[in-house]
C-alpha cells in the first residue's frame, strides 16, 4: 500500500485534545498505509445523501473511545459505534487524507436527537466547508 499525508483539523483537536488526535492519527495511518484494521476503527462508509456530501467524498469511521475496542472476529463492516471519525480524501493527492472531527453518529432509534450528529444540517455544512477547503489545496 501506498505512504500517506495525513492532517488534523483544528476541529478535531479543539473536540477530542491533541493527545487523542495524534492516538487516531497513528490508528488511522496503519489502516490507510498497511491495511491494519486497529481493534478501535469499525465501519468505513461515505456520506452520500447530499451530492455536495459525494463530490467532496466526505467519509466517516465508526470508532470506539475511552479504552473501548470492537471485538476481534467482528467482521468491519458489522462494526458500529455511537461516535464517528468524520474524514476526506485529496482531490489532487488521494493518498493525502484530513481528520476533520469525532461526532456523535445519528442513533434511528433515537430519531429526533440530531443536534451535533451527522444528521444536523448545519453541523454538516460545517464539515463539508473544512472539506472542500482542504481538497482544493490537497
Amino acid at each position: 500500500m501506498a505512504k500517506v499525508r495525513l492532517f488534523l483539523s483544528k476541529l478535531i483537536i479543539n473536540t477530542i485534545g491533541k493527545s487523542a488526535a495524534d492516538d487516531l492519527l497513528d490508528d488511522f495511518r496503519l489502516y490507510k498505509e498497511k491495511g491494519i484494521l486497529p481493534s478501535t476503527f469499525g465501519r468505513d462508509a461515505p456520506y452520500d445523501r447530499t451530492h455536495n456530501r459525494s463530490y467532496l467524498e466526505l467519509q466517516h469511521i465508526h470508532i470506539k473511545r475511552n479504552g473501548e475496542s470492537f471485538p476481534v472476529r467482528l467482521v468491519q463492516f458489522s462494526r458500529k459505534s455511537g461516535h464517528v471519525l468524520v474524514y476526506c480524501p485529496g482531490f489532487y493527492d488521494r493518498n493525502t487524507y484530513l481528520l476533520i472531527t469525532v461526532i456523535k453518529h445519528w442513533n434511528q432509534r433515537e430519531p429526533n436527537d440530531i443536534e451535533g450528529t451527522d444528521h444536523d444540517s448545519s453541523l454538516m455544512a460545517k464539515l463539508e466547508k473544512i472539506a472542500e477547503g482542504f481538497r482544493e489545496k490537497f
